[in-house]
C-alpha cells in the first residue's frame, strides 16, 4: 500500500484488510511517501494494535517508487501478493474466496476480478454506500488481482519514470510471458472516485497512460508477445466510466 496524504481514507483501507486476517497470515506493507498530513501517524496507531501492519517512511519519490519499496520489503516466504491503494477498500471475504479458488486450481498464477467504483463509503460496513453511484466493470486495476508471489518477482519492479499508469504498464507486462490466469466476475477491489486523488489530474493521467501504453506496445512488438487476453479489459466499462467523469456529481 503506497500512501501519500491519505489521512482521510487510509484507516478504512487498512481495516478492510485486517478484517480478513482469518483467511491467511497477513503482512500489510505500507510505504508513506513523504506525506505532509497525519497519514503516518494514523498508520502507526493502527500498527500498534495490529502486528500485521508494517510502516515504512521515506521522502516523497512518487507512487512507482513507493510500490517498489513495498516489494523490496516483502517477506521471502510470501506466497501471494495483493495491492490496495490507501483510498480504496478490500471487499469483505475477498481473500478467503480467492485463496479457495487457488487451492482448487493450483496451477494458477493470478486471479483477476472485477472492480467496483464508488463515491460514498459506508464507514461501518467498510463498503460502498448505495447513497452514491456505484459502477462495476473490468478496467485495468492492479488491486483487482491476487497474484502468486513468484509471478510478482518474475515481473520485476514498477517503472519509476511513470508518474501515473505504472499499474497499467505493470499488469500488461505480466502477460508478456505465458502465465496461467483466471478472470472472475466477483469484486476484487472497491475503487473510490472523485476525492482528489492523483488520478484526478486528468491531463497528467492521459499523458502518462499514453506513455505506458506506447511503451508496453513497443516492447510487446519487439518480443512478439501475444495480444492481451480477451476479457482483461471491457470497452463498455470504459465508455461508462468516461460518462461518469463528465457528469456533474
Amino acid at each position: 500500500m503506497p500512501a501519500y496524504n491519505a489521512q482521510d481514507t487510509i484507516a478504512s483501507a487498512l481495516k478492510s484488510l485486517l478484517r480478513q486476517r482469518d483467511a491467511a497470515t497477513l503482512e500489510i506493507l505500507v510505504t508513506d511517501d513523504g506525506s505532509s498530513d497525519a497519514t503516518a501517524e494514523i498508520v502507526r496507531g493502527l500498527a500498534g494494535k495490529a502486528a500485521e501492519i508494517r510502516l515504512q517512511e521515506r521522502p516523497h519519490a512518487g507512487i512507482s517508487s513507493a510500490r517498489n519499496a513495498c516489494l523490496e520489503a516483502m517477506a521471502p516466504d510470501t506466497d501471494f501478493v495483493a495491492f490496495l491503494d490507501a483510498d480504496d477498500l478490500s471487499p469483505e471475504g475477498r481473500f478467503q474466496r480467492d485463496l479457495t479458488k487457488f487451492a482448487r486450481t493450483p496451477e494458477l498464477d493470478m486471479i483477476y476480478c472485477a472492480t467496483r467504483f464508488f463515491e460514498v463509503e459506508d464507514s461501518l460496513a467498510l463498503a460502498p454506500s448505495p447513497e452514491g453511484r456505484i459502477l462495476d466493470g473490468r478496467p485495468i486495476q492492479l488491486g483487482a488481482g491476487l497474484y502468486r508471489a513468484a509471478l510478482i518477482r518474475s515481473t520485476g519492479v514498477f517503472d519509476e519514470s511513470l508518474r501515473q499508469a505504472e499499474d497499467t504498464e505493470y499488469l500488461i507486462r505480466m502477460f508478456e510471458r505465458p502465465i496461467a490466469y483466471a478472470f472472475d466476475n466477483d469484486i476484487g477491489v472497491c475503487y473510490r472516485r472523485n476525492h482528489g486523488s492523483v488520478t484526478d489530474n486528468v491531463t497528467e493521467a492521459r499523458r502518462e497512460m499514453t506513455r505506458a501504453m506506447l511503451r508496453a506496445g513497443n516492447r510487446r512488438r519487439k518480443i512478439g508477445a501475444a495480444p492481451l487476453p480477451k476479457g482483461f479489459l471491457t470497452d463498455t466499462h470504459i465508455a461508462e466510466l468516461e460518462r461518469w467523469n463528465d457528469a456533474k456529481l
